[in-house]
């Protein structure tokens, strides 16, 4: 109905605003970008998987388990690691999609 369509657009106007996503401050409270080359994609800070050996492979069995936050966590571990493994960029971008983090998933994805 229509009512829900705009209660969805509300719901995501909010979302971008309370991650600054649309205004030209890029600081984000809780996140933090690694370098120029990613901008535009927040990482979580407070993630416990950032040093985390194989965090690559434990989100992709996290993906197969249905467990998208912490997927979400693993493949930011991994990038993180390793900035530029576009394989781990690609499962990033899915599992925000499927996580309905659309701005998060096209920014892994273009990356």
């Amino acid at each position: 109905s229509d009512t829900e369509f705009w209660d969805k657009m509300q719901a995501e106007w909010e979302e971008m605003a309370r991650r600054n996503w649309i205004s030209d401050n890029q600081e984000v409270p809780g996140q933090v970008t690694i370098s120029t080359i990613e901008k535009g994609y927040y990482f979580h800070t407070e993630n416990p998987f950032k040093d985390w050996p194989g965090a690559f492979e434990e989100g992709l069995k996290k993906m197969k388990e249905g467990d998208l936050p912490v997927t979400i966590l693993y493949l930011e571990a991994a990038i993180l690691q390793e900035p530029n493994d576009a394989e781990a960029w690609q499962f990033l971008g899915i599992t925000q999609a499927e996580n309905e983090n659309e701005q998060a998933a096209i920014v892994a994805l273009q990356r």
